[in-house]
């Protein structure tokens, strides 16, 4: 700006001008020049020369979205009079029918991604009944029954389609019937069809038990965790088949879409990830923030360069981390494929590599004589953090000879831990620590010289046999572990070591204890700075802390707008350089704006109606507003163009819309064809080519490979 007031001033100022600067010129010129108006334009005059569609037109896009067809007369002449409030109520008559639940189907799914082809439940023993029904159909397949293999087959699809369809059917149900809308979190029920609930064990009464399509409210009713008492043998041809379900018959903790198992498997966990998938599309689904975006990334190869727990410790983790992993241990119970507490035992859903694998690295115990000269010191380098730190001590490769019938063992003498400074902050003897959990671990050993234990024989390996040492850690800092041990091979007498080596151990830091949930080299399960009050059933009470949070509110009108409107609501753009950044820059506020006062009127419930947290009435103030209405702009500021780029609800129709409008316009559809066959699609309740084969081409998605909708016509459609 200094070069262009030194040119602007007439000053005879050469200066060079690059493309920045050029760039910038242009910008300010266009400002001082015919897009003065520009200037001034703000969120409350972005639509002072907008033209609004008139209430016939606004009825019939609008019907057209909610209800797959074109007003009736009745419909249109109750609007002719230009009342904001009939137009407001026919809109609302619109929201009814299968034409509106599958539009709420297609609408949430667009955003969850849920509705995709695969297993979700699996005969594997959690679902009692299901197992049992999947072996005996199985039995009869197996026996060279046809018509028992057509029947298995069209029983486990509707199984799985009714598991699959449980969250977006419980959107729909929720939104139909009027209920609030925090619902579809908080709900304390599973919505299933006839198949899905007979696989839960639940008692559910359908209007229609032969139909696939009918959902209704359900419980899991048998499912059992597995641990002692349980029984169950596994065929490779015929499954598994359970003898005894056990005691551990299971009140499932539901909490709406949080915890159904295909929500659980389209956002899965790993050994790595540890729920924080789960946790970051919870955030971006139901509280509008998407975590990923929230707080710029260093590409500081020192800050970066701390490998102690940096998402823990390091500020340039922590900034993003602090946020993400209480939520993500809100789904502690919860394994990979969104089975609740799934580990033996029926206590966790922990991955076993942090079970029982061995944190720290494993050392070969070499030294073979329990003389004290002979003793071996071994000596890891642990990074530990102030306060009370918890050291294992494992056998980590549990040697067994088979010949000999014997397992490997190790004599463990004395640990230690050194500073810095070489100076030994604590020193235990093993044969005084307490022992481990299980007594088939080992036991101290009797020195008749001495008339006291001397040494501890650790003879197995395994979670329960872990040694934990409690040390008081002065300063964060990498301190140096030291064990003396010896190791006499299988039998001391016969002095043999087999194939198997050297008896190895493995020291590490914060492990996992008997009874744990959670990580404990993670932050504690929890929302906002709050702790979750009970592990069962944290997952219900995170989604009481969401409902309870003014950004459900937005993030739902965010999750709805592109339902209606076509886009995301606007993103501000990053960079001023990018081009038509004035407009965009104003569309995001100008929409940001109408997010805040559509949030306000839902949680509070809009003029004119009993509700609160009502969809339908959120849908009818997106259709009533400014940015679907829009239909024309009456001056050529092109800020004012840029920003209403994606206003007027004008875009390309799904697959079914154009299945569905075609219908009602021409009476045919193409390629109509008669549901229920064997191979038929149960995602294509009412099939077409536009809808089936080529919903693809048409930009249609397939919750998987493709998520995104097409929203240009290309080639292929024209």
């Amino acid at each position: 700006l200094n070069k262009i007031q030194g040119v602007a001033h007439g000053g005879g100022v050469q200066v060079p001008v690059g493309s920045a600067d050029f760039a910038n010129m242009q910008r300010f010129l266009g400002l001082l020049g015919e897009g003065v108006a520009s200037a001034a334009l703000t969120p409350e005059t972005l639509f002072d020369t907008v033209v609004m569609a008139s209430p016939r037109k606004t009825l019939r896009r609008a019907a057209l979205i909610f209800a797959g067809r074109i007003p009736t007369d009745a419909e249109y002449a109750a609007v002719e009079g230009g009342d904001e409030w009939a137009l407001r109520d026919t809109i609302r008559g619109l929201m009814e029918g299968p034409e509106f639940h599958e539009f709420l189907i297609r609408g949430s799914n667009d955003r969850l991604l849920t509705d995709r082809e695969g297993e979700i439940i699996d005969p594997d023993g959690y679902y009692v009944d299901f197992t049992r029904e999947t072996y005996r159909r199985t039995v009869a397949v197996k026996s060279g029954d046809e018509r028992a293999l057509i029947d298995f087959h069209a029983w486990f699809r509707n199984v799985q389609y009714g598991a699959r369809r449980a969250p977006l059917e419980l959107i729909a149900y929720v939104v139909e019937n009027d209920l609030p809308y925090t619902e579809i979190l908080t709900a304390d029920y599973i919505m299933a069809n006839p198949w899905a609930a007979a696989a839960y064990g639940a008692s559910t009464r359908f209007d229609d038990p032969t139909d696939p399509y009918e959902f209704k409210p359900s419980q899991i009713v048998s499912y059992y965790r597995h641990g002692d008492g349980y029984e169950a043998e596994y065929d490779p041809v015929l499954g598994w088949r359970v003898l005894d379900p056990g005691p551990l018959i299971t009140d499932y903790p539901h909490a709406g879409i949080l915890n159904t198992e295909v929500f659980l498997q389209r956002y899965p966990t790993t050994a790595t990830n540890r729920n924080r998938a789960r946790a970051r599309w919870t955030y971006y689904h139901f509280l509008g923030l998407d975590v990923e975006k929230s707080a710029s990334r260093t590409t500081d190869p020192v800050a970066l360069a701390d490998t102690h727990n940096p998402t823990l410790h390091n500020p340039a983790c922590t900034v993003c981390h602090s946020v993400l992993d209480p939520v993500a241990g809100a789904f502690q119970n919860y394994d990979d494929d969104g089975v609740y507490k799934a580990n033996w035992g029926g206590v966790d859903s922990l991955d076993l590599f942090y079970k029982y694998g061995t944190a720290g690295p494993s050392l070969a115990v070499q030294a073979e004589s329990w003389a004290e000269a002979e003793r071996e010191t071994l000596s890891w380098p642990v990074r530990l953090t102030a306060g009370v730190e918890t050291l294992s001590v494992v056998l980590a490769n549990d040697l067994h000879n088979e010949r000999l019938d014997a397992d490997g063992y190790v004599n463990l003498d004395r640990l230690s831990v050194i500073d810095v400074d070489g100076q030994v902050l604590v020193s235990h003897e093993f044969e005084e620590l307490t022992p481990p959990s299980a007594g088939y671990c080992g036991s101290p050993r009797y020195d008749p010289a001495t008339g006291r234990d001397n040494y501890f024989v650790l003879v197995e390996g395994g979670h329960e046999c872990l040694f934990y040492i409690e040390v008081d850690i002065p300063i964060s800092g990498v301190y140096e572990v030291k064990i003396v041990a010896w190791s006499n091979g299988w039998d001391e007498w016969y002095g043999e070591r087999g194939e198997g080596g050297f008896a190895e151990i493995s020291v590490s830091a914060n492990p996992y204890r008997e009874g744990d949930t959670w990580y404990r080299d993670m932050r504690i399960p929890g929302f906002g700075g709050k702790l979750a009050s009970d592990s069962d059933n944290s997952v219900q009470w995170l989604a009481q802390q969401i409902v309870a949070d003014p950004r459900f509110a937005q993030a739902t009108v965010k999750f709805w707008w592109p339902a209606i409107m076509g886009n995301e609501v606007a993103e501000p753009p990053e960079d001023a350089g990018d081009t038509g950044f004035e407009g965009r820059l104003l569309a995001a506020n100008t929409q940001d704006a109408e997010v805040v006062r559509l949030a306000n009127g839902f949680r509070d419930g809009f003029p004119g109606s009993p509700y609160t947290y009502n969809l339908k009435d959120l849908l009818v103030e997106i259709v009533l507003s400014k940015w679907f209405r829009a239909d024309a702009v009456t001056d050529a500021d092109p800020v004012r163009r840029v920003a209403l780029h994606d206003a007027g609800a004008i875009r390309l129709l799904t697959p079914r819309e154009l299945a569905r409008k075609t219908a009602a316009v021409t009476g045919v559809q193409w390629g109509r064809g008669i549901a229920g066959g064997i191979g038929d699609n149960l995602n294509n309740r009412w099939p077409s080519m536009l809808t089936g084969d080529h919903r693809i081409l048409y930009g249609g998605i397939d919750s998987d490979g493709i998520t995104e909708r097409a929203r240009d016509i290309t080639s292929v459609m024209a």
